[in-house]
């Protein structure tokens, strides 16, 4: 009798943990009976970073092509200043100029009151089509960091070396709405997980810093494999 509720013991606990098991199952099950895994929201939010605005100021590449990278910077910054100098040029090259990647800008001018202003005299260039032109400027002739180098008049000069309407230019550094465009770029890349600069998304994945070249080739070949 003794052996006779062992047994019966043992069969009861084997049942309950087959129950078990089926509920735990189940409750991991999506609806097709596969196991889903929980939806991490920064990775979805980076999915959805790329505008693809057509005649984008602050943009290079093709609005279809299949990948975007799309980098937060702050035009003070001296690592920003080196990835703008040294690597993107050959990506451009490579990615951009075949069609396969699209750039697109954001402001991330978090380094002080001079790097806000040149966020906006860039954007100001920009709507005379100029953005680009601007940013290698502010890169390639960048002064010490918050050293009182930068300011309107010094910004206005180099509008006016590019060959910019002078009196549009300073209209549009004045708008608020270019004011309202920079704080909100910050502010969505702080929602992405930028706390630095230079930052990419490049998909789901953020890439922090003046990485080698072989980074970002490495980041865009992944992505583009997974676009085909």
């Amino acid at each position: 009798m003794t052996r006779g509720r062992i047994w019966l013991g043992a069969g009861l606990v084997v049942a309950v943990l087959v129950v078990l098991g089926v509920v735990s199952v189940v409750d991991r099950a999506g609806p097709s009976g596969t196991a889903s895994a929980p939806a991490d929201p920064v990775a979805a939010a980076r999915q959805a970073v790329p505008r693809r605005q057509p005649d984008d100021p602050l943009a290079l590449g093709r609005v279809d092509a299949p990948v975007v990278v799309a980098e937060w910077g702050d035009f003070q910054c001296p690592f920003c200043r080196l990835f703008a100098t040294n690597t993107e040029p050959a990506l451009l090259q490579r990615y951009v100029s075949s069609g396969q990647v699209r750039l697109e800008w954001h402001d991330y001018a978090y380094l002080g009151p001079e790097s806000v202003l040149a966020a906006r005299a860039a954007r100001a260039a920009g709507r005379q089509g100029k953005f680009w032109p601007f940013h290698d400027v502010l890169y390639r002739e960048q002064p010490r960091e918050n050293s009182g180098a930068v300011t309107e008049g010094s910004l206005t000069a180099q509008a006016q070396r590019l060959g910019l309407d002078v009196t549009r230019f300073r209209a549009d550094l004045a708008d608020p709405a270019i004011a309202r465009a920079v704080a909100d770029d910050e502010a969505a890349g702080s929602r992405l997980g930028v706390n630095g600069v230079p930052s990419f998304v490049i998909g789901s994945q953020l890439i922090f810093g003046a990485q080698p070249t072989a980074t970002f080739e490495q980041a865009i070949d992944a992505a583009l494999a997974r676009a085909r």
